[in-house]
């Protein structure tokens, strides 16, 4: 498939692992050169990998999204690698690991972090790296956002909250950046038994009778 991002700069948040990296994958097998940003320093094997098997530079960038200053400092360090920043995609997340059904399962203190991480941390990005995008007048920004944000999920309720907020203000990112010629999107997955949410599916799966519980 040939999607024509060949030497395209692609930014993926949440690179190191899970949906982050098989978009990064993704964007790598068409040819796009990358930022890749995790607070996991495995996003460095992450892009010796990529590099070793595409042949695509790949910028490791170790940071937290819930600190604006390493959203900055990754914004300006993909700048000055690569001259541009066309593509965007905020895959970084963050669950309880626990069940949260019924809510009061969770204490309001395992609100906090899952907040942050899904909703601060998005417009932490959003506000670092659109005005490259602005100012170039082109670019797009995907948020990886969840079914749980549209059904409301009463498996981890603060995840399924805080993904409801991303998808609202991918909506207002969207219409904002429209007069620049910058497209925002925001794509919900079902359930992925990546390490995000493996506890949190793992302590569902448990309380399952022993002929619906899943391998």
């Amino acid at each position: 498939m040939d999607l024509k991002l060949t030497d395209d700069i692609a930014v993926v948040i949440g690179a190191a692992s899970g949906i982050g990296r098989a978009i990064a994958t993704a964007f790598a097998g068409e040819g796009a050169w990358l930022v890749l940003v995790d607070r996991n320093r495995a996003v460095e094997d992450a892009a010796c990998d990529f590099e070793a098997q595409f042949g695509r530079a790949a910028l490791a960038l170790v940071g937290d999204v819930v600190q604006y200053a390493d959203m900055r400092q990754a914004a300006a360090a993909g700048l000055a690698k690569f001259g541009r920043l066309d593509h965007l995609v905020f895959a970084a997340g963050a669950g309880s690991g626990k069940f949260g059904f019924p809510f009061w399962n969770l204490e309001p203190a395992d609100w906090r972090r899952v907040l942050e991480v899904n909703l601060i941390g998005a417009a932490n990005a959003a506000h670092a790296f659109a005005p490259a995008m602005v100012e170039a007048r082109r670019g797009s920004i995907l948020f990886i956002s969840s079914i749980a944000g549209q059904i409301g999920s009463q498996t981890d309720p603060p995840y399924s909250a805080a993904k409801a907020g991303l998808i609202n203000f991918s909506q207002c990112v969207a219409k904002d950046l429209a007069a620049y010629g910058v497209r925002a999107n925001c794509i919900c997955p079902g359930m992925v038994k990546t390490a995000l949410n493996q506890s949190v599916w793992a302590a569902w799966n448990a309380q399952q009778p022993p002929e619906a519980r899943q391998p």
